[in-house]
């Protein structure tokens, strides 16, 4: 996601021009790896605002997430695929700054950068936030807080109606939300002074009718956030800690709000990145785990399923705010590839063929996001090494 400064007291992003642009296409395209993803962040140039790259508080200390130990010989087989690559990403992968890879619901490999990152630092996910406001619908679904995709928007932000008199906002549904199909033109900017305002949002004008086509926006995620609030009637970071991160076992996290005090759709969710794999793990799952099921099996397979072609900033296939892509699998193995992506380099992916859910932060800056480093250590060193392994 591209950031511009707040407004009155951050300088805006620098302009990119058209030549610009298409070199940047250029450079995604040339880098699809795995099932057509590219080694780029979800994001385009620019820089991250202040009040975006602030850390939270310090807040009690957590009981960390923890996995049991694999039988030996799945331990063997870890400790051969991951032989030396701690040591390659200290070397040659200084934006990489924290790696947690789950094979089989095991730690297979885990890596902070020194000194400053450990395992309970809370991480900015950045658009990773978009992805777990998808899931946080599945479990209003799972509530019948909210009655499915299809649901009209309107009736729960009625104010919407009053805003603005233009008739699309009448047709938004909430798949058209998490599709990222609204209407509006595509904004990856940040702006804490207009992200949670609801007049900003919607008084935006439309290019195209709901459904019609894909535009990666901000400002649809973000009202996603306010009518998921509304919908389950409650601050959607209580919802997330109660519903999602609490049967998770993740009892540490941070979410900001914008100045209207509502929590973001689009970026702002701060995890520690064994957290990050854990969410990994449940829609590795389709939503079950622990014996229950935290949001319905069918909604995580759409989530994860193409739901319409995508296109910038990731240009791979777009399912629920999660980018999702065809992988080859073994005969009984699922062949979805589904992919959570903020700027600079956060991840959550998950890979069924293996049984390999990998979580990655990396530094937040506009060279990070153009390195593409922990893309290219997921698709070209941790998938190769566990294959190679048999793991």
């Amino acid at each position: 996601m591209r950031h511009a400064a707040a407004q009155a007291t951050h300088p805006t992003a620098p302009t990119v021009s058209p030549a610009h642009a298409l070199r940047r296409r250029a450079l995604a395209q040339a880098t699809v790896g795995i099932g057509g993803w590219a080694a780029l962040g979800a994001t385009g140039l620019g820089t991250t605002p202040a009040w975006a790259q602030r850390m939270p508080a310090p807040s009690a200390p957590a009981t960390p997430i923890t996995w049991p130990a694999a039988d030996p010989v799945l331990a063997a087989r870890h400790q051969r695929a991951f032989a030396g690559m701690a040591a390659r990403i200290d070397a040659q992968l200084a934006d990489v700054q924290s790696v947690v890879a789950v094979q089989r619901g095991h730690l297979a490999f885990e890596y902070y950068r020194r000194p400053g990152v450990a395992a309970d630092s809370l991480q900015d996910t950045q658009s990773v936030t978009k992805s777990v406001l998808a899931l946080l619908f599945g479990c209003a679904l799972a509530d019948g807080a909210v009655r499915g995709t299809n649901e009209l928007v309107a009736p729960r932000l009625p104010d919407m109606l009053r805003i603005s008199d233009e008739p699309r906002l009448r047709q938004l549904r909430f798949e058209h939300l998490l599709t990222m199909t609204a209407g509006w033109a595509g904004d990856q900017t940040a702006q804490r002074d207009r992200d949670d305002d609801l007049r900003q949002i919607v008084r935006r004008p439309f290019v195209a009718a709901p459904g019609a086509r894909f535009a990666y926006d901000n400002g649809t995620a973000n009202l996603l956030a306010l009518a998921l609030a509304r919908a389950v009637g409650r601050p959607l970071a209580d919802y997330a800690r109660d519903r999602l991160f609490a049967p998770l076992g993740i009892n540490r996290f941070d979410w900001r709000r914008g100045a209207q005090g509502h929590a973001l759709g689009a970026l702002g969710l701060w995890l520690p990145t064994r957290a990050m794999a854990r969410l990994g793990e449940l829609v590795q799952a389709e939503g079950r785990w622990a014996g229950r099921a935290l949001l319905p099996a069918d909604y995580v397979r759409r989530a994860t399923e193409r739901r319409n072609a995508g296109g910038a900033p990731l240009f791979a296939a777009y399912g629920y705010l999660w980018w999702v892509a065809s992988t080859a699998a073994p005969r009984g193995a699922s062949g979805r590839t589904a992919m959570a992506n903020g700027y600079g380099g956060q991840w959550i992916y998950v890979y069924p063929p293996l049984q390999l859910v990998v979580a990655a932060t990396s530094r937040r800056t506009p060279e990070s996001m153009a390195r593409g480093q922990a893309a290219t250590l997921i698709r070209s060193d941790i998938l190769n090494a566990v294959r190679r392994s048999g793991a």
